[in-house]
């Protein structure tokens, strides 16, 4: 039998700050490796005013530590941000890297990593997608704060992958790219995302009690796509409404359209919602809406699916890895927002053909991606490395 690991992941932020997929990534994983016995410490920011925080929740160890707060410095903001918590994670793990036989840094929490020797042998990173890509969609380039942080993290990132004695992409297209950027002789796997609700929140909504509205859950961001779906909402004679959850750098921006567009009645901005609300709320909507111009894997899918909720969702080949149009969702050109539009409609004037999409994703994230699953696929993965 395989020894217990000692781990430590890293992660920025984690889903009760912040609604993300990669939060949502590592806090699963870490439960799901600790329930396998191994003992697990989740690395993320905490309050700068604060001295470093240790506490545990759900039998997993969470370290927060002090970083300067750097979305506040306007035009450099999003660079800030993550260069200081990185600074801060480079000086905890070449203190307490002796502790730990796997540091695993997810995404670019830990893109500094590369400068410490002598942890090569037991740095593993979990790569969601990489700026190098997410930065030549939508808008990103024309904004001196994106591209500032894309310029710097794309060598950061590729720096962290080429130390790394092991990498894990979350789809065999992201692995793909991967290989262009990783050493030839680098243990290159893909482990994807996995998908497990709350048992008190996991629940399929009745059918009558589902409401003719459309959601969207994740960042605010350009490459998301939102701004072309609602401009195609004003353009439509038929009234579709759409609920945003998140927040991000294109917010401002997008609330300003609806209101240009006179959509305030259609489009309604929720806010930042944690994950248990997100699940709580996710059973009773038509169907989720994804309309990205890029994605590594999209767990947001796999997070509606496992309600039953079908999805709408661009045609792009690492999406099509989890969602076969007219099975488990409707799959559109990125390129025709138009087209999600005609989904939605879709759904409304089909509501039986629509649910049952809902149930046969349901089918296969059960059978395919549940949490355990991906857990002993990542042990498998660690033991190659640590030994």
């Amino acid at each position: 039998m395989n020894k217990s690991l000692k781990i430590v992941m890293i992660c920025k932020s984690l889903p009760w700050r912040f609604k993300g997929g990669i939060q949502t990534h590592t806090w699963d994983l870490a439960k799901a490796l600790t329930g396998l016995g191994h003992q697990v410490t989740v690395l993320t920011g905490g309050n700068f005013s604060k001295a470093e925080n240790r506490y545990s929740k759900d039998e997993v160890s969470v370290v927060e530590i002090p970083f300067f707060p750097g979305r506040y410095l306007p035009g450099i903001a999003y660079l800030a941000e993550e260069l200081s918590f990185n600074i801060q994670v480079k000086r905890w793990v070449k203190k307490n890297a002796d502790r730990f036989d796997i540091i695993h840094a997810q995404g670019r929490s830990g893109y500094l990593l590369y400068q410490i020797k002598g942890i090569q042998g037991k740095l593993v990173n979990t790569v969601h997608g990489l700026t190098q890509i997410e930065a030549k969609s939508g808008k990103t380039l024309k904004d001196f704060n994106a591209s500032l942080h894309a310029f710097f993290s794309k060598k950061w990132e590729i720096k962290l992958l080429q130390a790394s004695r092991g990498a894990i992409a979350v789809s065999e297209n992201l692995k793909s790219s991967l290989s262009l950027n990783s050493p030839s002789q680098m243990n290159l796997r893909v482990i994807p995302n996995g998908v497990e609700a709350p048992k008190e929140l996991l629940q399929v909504a009745p059918s009558t009690k589902i409401v003719d509205r459309f959601v969207f859950v994740g960042r605010l961001h350009p490459v998301k796509g939102l701004d072309r779906i609602v401009k195609a909402l004003a353009k439509n004679d038929r009234k579709i409404h759409l609920d945003i959850i998140g927040t991000g750098p294109q917010e401002k921006e997008l609330k300003q359209l609806v209101q240009d567009l006179g959509l305030e009645k259609q489009v309604r901005f929720l806010g930042e919602y944690d994950s248990a609300s997100i699940h709580f709320l996710m059973p009773y909507y038509k169907g989720l809406v994804l309309p990205s111009l890029y994605e590594s894997q999209g767990i947001v899918l796999l997070e509606a699916n496992v309600h039953g909720v079908p999805v709408i969702a661009s045609d792009l080949e690492p999406i099509r890895e989890t969602v076969t149009s007219e099975v488990n969702g409707i799959l559109c050109n990125p390129e025709k927002p138009e087209d999600y539009i005609k989904a939605m409609e879709y759904f409304l004037d089909h509501p039986v053909a629509a649910r049952n999409m809902g149930l046969r994703g349901l089918e296969l994230v059960k059978a395919s991606y549940s949490w355990n699953s991906v857990a002993e696929k990542t042990i498998e993965f660690y033991h190659q490395i640590a030994s």
